[in-house]
């Protein structure tokens, strides 16, 4: 499971000790956050935790890209008559744009059997045609337990440069199962060179770091994604 939302409450307020902790907010937006918001599902927020998520929000997301804060953006959204040359190792931050200019032609949706009934919007990475959807339990850690008493071995990985979902949410949501320590945690090596950091809990469950990664880890660090699944698969 990658750098994926697991537990609401925890996911949330482990992402704004994100954007602190490197330096993405202010202190002052940081305190204000967690002396006025609370972040048990469906609770009213007051207003100055409104503001203060509202400060926090716009301090991030207008100048990075919060999926991989140390990327750079995509600064022309400009297509080209001829496919660029692609490099594995040499990410693109215009990806998403091309990707969804070419699922749109008519041509590939065609080829794809998609869109047979011709709806009136695009196809999205991300859609929000519907919204807002509910129709989601806000954990899944009960899953989690329920894989791992069945004899399921359970790893879980961040990449560590994700903002959206971070490494900091992933570990509260995980303490939340109050695991006893099985291995602790400890450098994982790739090349040489530290890939990530890795901690085993009992019960079979391993929580694993890629240094380095962003959201998408096997776009950002492809040969680290790689030594991952391969060292799960084996």
């Amino acid at each position: 499971i990658g750098n994926a939302a697991i537990n609401s409450e925890t996911d949330e307020r482990g992402m704004y000790e994100y954007f602190a902790t490197h330096a993405l907010i202010s202190q002052e937006t940081w305190y204000a956050i967690q002396k006025y918001c609370d972040f048990l599902p469906n609770v009213t927020q007051v207003s100055q935790c409104k503001s203060a998520k509202l400060d926090a929000e716009n301090q991030v997301f207008p100048h990075i890209d919060i999926y991989d804060i140390y990327a750079p953006r995509c600064l022309s959204f400009n297509l080209t008559s001829r496919p660029k040359k692609t490099n594995i190792m040499e990410l693109d931050p215009c990806g998403e744009y091309y990707v969804h200019a070419y699922l749109n032609r008519e041509d590939v949706q065609e080829a794809l059997h998609a869109n047979v009934t011709k709806l009136d919007h695009d196809w999205e990475e991300c859609s929000e045609v519907i919204h807002p959807w509910g129709d989601s339990p806000p954990t899944v850690l009960p899953l989690l337990q329920e894989f791992m008493s069945n004899g399921l071995r359970v790893w879980v990985y961040s990449g560590d440069t994700d903002g959206r979902v971070p490494v900091t949410s992933t570990q509260r949501s995980l303490s939340k199962m109050g695991l006893p320590t099985k291995s602790p945690w400890r450098p994982w090596f790739l090349g040489g060179g530290v890939g990530g950091y890795v901690q085993v809990y009992e019960g079979d469950l391993t929580f694993a770091t890629v240094r380095g990664a962003g959201h998408k880890v096997p776009i950002s660090r492809p040969r680290r994604a790689l030594s991952l699944i391969t060292h799960f698969l084996a």
